[in-house]
């Protein structure tokens, strides 16, 4: 499948953990040579001691929430998101898609996976970013490029994105019923929806008593119930 073909799909799942596993089995099988950038990971901290206790390699086994992996995999052709707001002018927002187009040492050359008249490339730099998880007695400065790929994320990141189709994995179950209904609602019909689930049939309950107080249909979405049997 060309990277135009998948620029329209993806894979809907509940976990990160899940995301980046699909993630890296379809970048396996993409053609051509794989690059992987290696984070810098460095304590802030002018105590000597520190630096002592808090080495690379500890600091590299790390994994704040909403930051890039230590060892990101990626292939020209890839499918890539922003973690960062990087240009909102240009659109380049937490989120958005782009298409990877060159692997430098350095920069990422990418364009946008969304029909652009400029059809302009942008240039993705390496950024030190210190993570704000204040579940740690310390700080530390984590040097990567805030990306990650992007065939497959989870319902929560997909909000606000329409797809031509998706795949729901549900091997884990959704956290609330109103995941459920994001991940279906990410594309404009139901024909467009493959949904993988352990189980082999979904069923959608629903308090009609509470419907009977709605006047709108829309309404009937926040009361329905989700079950997976």
């Amino acid at each position: 499948m060309t990277p135009e073909e998948l620029k329209g799909r993806a894979i809907l799942t509940v976990t990160d953990d899940l995301s980046m596993q699909i993630n890296n089995r379809v970048l396996e099988c993409m053609p051509r040579n794989e690059v992987i950038y290696e984070s810098i990971d460095n304590i802030v901290s002018n105590d000597p001691q520190d630096q002592l206790a808090y080495t690379e390699e500890f600091l590299n086994s790390l994994t704040p929430t909403g930051m890039p992996p230590l060892k990101l995999r990626l292939k020209p052709g890839a499918i890539i998101m922003l973690l960062r707001n990087l240009a909102p002018s240009k659109g380049l927002c937490n989120g958005t898609r782009l298409i990877v187009i060159q692997l430098q040492k350095n920069v990422i050359v990418a364009k946008k996976i969304s029909a652009d008249k400029n059809n302009e490339s942008y240039l993705i730099p390496r950024i030190p970013l210190i993570p704000s998880d204040s579940n740690m007695p310390f700080q530390f400065k984590h040097k990567q490029f805030h990306i990650r790929l992007a065939f497959s994320m989870t319902i929560n990141k997909a909000q606000g994105q329409t797809f031509d189709k998706i795949c729901l994995d549900l091997t884990k179950p959704v956290f609330s019923h109103c995941q459920f209904y994001v991940g279906l609602s990410r594309v404009r019909s139901f024909d467009s929806v493959t949904v993988v689930s352990p189980n082999s049939e979904i069923y959608n309950c629903v308090y009609r008593e509470v419907l009977r107080i709605f006047k709108y249909p829309f309404m009937i979405l926040l009361v329905c119930t989700i079950y997976y049997v």
